[in-house]
């Protein structure tokens, strides 16, 4: 699969803390480079390039107000002199602040969507601009596909090899999971390099049934596109809904508590709808499953601007 450089990597894996006896550290994600990078960029690295070499001059993606995927993917095209056309979920809460603003920045129209007519949209906004003398690229939203899931078996490979030069071994991988191709890969890169990590991804939306059925449908897709035949796929799959609250971008106090915790102990800057929602997930999955004398790692799958549009809700606490 070909791929254009948008992506500083192999990013860093750092040493964050010790909590009730298990060695936590964080694979810092959120430093891809590209406009205050996050994980999408990797999977961007593969879409821009089949978007490139099919002659594209349009990229038209869709998600939330506040997308980190159409932030990411309208830098990626703006870039690659591309046109971007973003087809974002209608919202109430709206403010020109974070990934908003940043659209903006790039240049991206955008275009208002009822979430109940997303297909029938889609359709009419890519043959509009065909009839306009364009050769639009579909991306979905956050990147999902075969080659978002292939971004993600190369990062666990990646991991690997981090492994080997730091001289740790880990036990669990812990991420936020929303659309399922991020976690997808981490498990195909498992499968395929025979490795026993448990990767557990917490959930920032969906519930454990419709989120489980995501990624097992995207990692047999990869996994059957490679000719690699797994078997007792489910048995890999751990998605954890326990930590979702009231849906998306619900922000409670154990959210707002972990991101300032983690920001005075260590700097590093979460966000309350995923990294900052998974943390926690994560520190209390590890307390209620009595985990000890592990090594974890935790994907800070990015998602900075969204803490400075979520600013009131700290205030608020």
């Amino acid at each position: 699969m070909k791929k254009i450089k948008l992506a500083e990597t192999p990013t860093p894996i750092q040493f964050y803390s010790s909590f009730k006896t298990n060695d936590i550290y964080i694979k810092r994600d959120d430093l891809t480079d590209l406009s205050l990078g996050g994980n999408k960029v990797r999977k961007l690295e593969y879409f821009l390039a089949d978007a490139l070499e099919k002659k594209a001059d349009c990229i038209v993606t869709y998600g939330s107000v506040q997308s980190n995927h159409c932030r990411l993917t309208a830098a990626a095209a703006s870039r690659n002199g591309l046109k971007t056309v973003l087809l974002l979920s209608k919202s109430n809460d709206l403010n020109f602040n974070g990934n908003y603003f940043l659209y903006d920045l790039f240049d991206a129209e955008v275009i208002w969507v009822d979430t109940r007519k997303v297909p029938e949209t889609i359709e009419e906004t890519l043959t509009h601009l065909k009839n306009k003398g364009y050769n639009p690229y579909f991306i979905q939203g956050g990147g999902h596909g075969n080659l978002g899931t292939h971004a993600y078996k190369l990062a666990f490979d990646e991991i690997l090899n981090q492994e080997k030069e730091n001289k740790v071994d880990f036990d669990y991988i812990f991420h936020a999971s929303g659309t399922g191709t991020t976690q997808a890969g981490l498990i195909a890169g498992n499968i395929i390099n025979q490795s026993m990590k448990k990767i557990v991804g917490i959930s920032i939306a969906r519930n454990k049934d419709r989120g489980t059925q995501v990624i097992l449908d995207s990692l047999k897709d990869y996994l059957d596109e490679l000719g690699i035949s797994a078997s007792a796929l489910q048995d890999h799959v751990t998605f954890n809904d326990s930590y979702i609250g009231n849906g998306y971008a619900d922000i409670y106090k154990e959210v707002l508590n972990t991101i300032r915790t983690v920001a005075k102990h260590s700097g590093i800057l979460l966000d309350p709808v995923y990294t900052g929602k998974a943390f926690h997930g994560m520190l209390d999955y590890i307390k209620v499953a009595g985990l000890k004398n592990n090594k974890v790692l935790f994907i800070h799958t990015g998602g900075s601007p969204l803490l400075f549009n979520y600013a009131n809700k700290f205030k608020e606490e």
